[in-house]
């Protein structure tokens, strides 16, 4: 169990404590500005299966000192795709969730299993629907949920996304292509 920022840092010894015990090895996480380098780039696209279609996609429009805004886009089968707008904190090198609102600022939906990288002509959903959602978020997103990312060292062109809750580092991991821009929009996995 590794904390990642000050913000949910545990005491120095228990820290040390609990490192010894798990056997744990430290993570080389990227800096923001690497991040960042990436997300001027290209699209995030996680779990991607051989044909590189994605679990999910992730597309980040606006990158400010304090926060990012960013387009999610996933699809089930006989599902509108759904894309959902979120703004997302920054904690040092660390993205994090808002508690309260969970970030979402604005919901689409379209027909068909592409994410397009330009969001125009997607239908945007009723305002009056994001109460709902933050509500359906909240209840199965835990507490200070934060992520970084690392390189991942089996193929250097393609990230693994870490997650942290309330500062602990859990197990499992995320494997992240990069999708260049200009490839205007991937294939989702339903």
């Amino acid at each position: 169990m590794q904390p990642f920022c000050p913000r949910h840092a545990l005491p120095g010894a228990l820290l040390l404590a609990l490192t010894a015990a798990t056997g744990a090895t430290a993570q080389t996480y990227l800096s923001r500005a690497e991040v960042e380098d990436h997300m001027r780039e290209s699209a995030f696209c996680y779990h991607p299966n051989d044909r590189i279609a994605c679990a999910w996609v992730e597309l980040y429009t606006d990158l400010n000192p304090d926060h990012l805004i960013m387009q999610s886009g996933s699809a089930v089968w006989q599902e509108p795709m759904s894309v959902m707008e979120f703004r997302l904190e920054w904690d040092d090198n660390a993205l994090c969730i808002d508690d309260e609102t969970q970030g979402l600022l604005a919901m689409r939906e379209a027909a068909g299993y592409r994410f397009p990288f330009d969001l125009e002509g997607l239908d945007l959903l009723p305002e009056a629907e994001l109460p709902a959602m933050i509500e359906e978020l909240r209840a199965s997103t835990p507490i200070n949920s934060c992520f970084r990312y690392s390189n991942d060292p089996a193929n250097p062109e393609r990230l693994v996304q870490h997650v942290f809750y309330e500062g602990l580092l859990q197990p499992d991991t995320d494997p992240v292509v990069l999708i260049p821009r200009f490839a205007s929009g991937v294939a989702l996995i339903p």
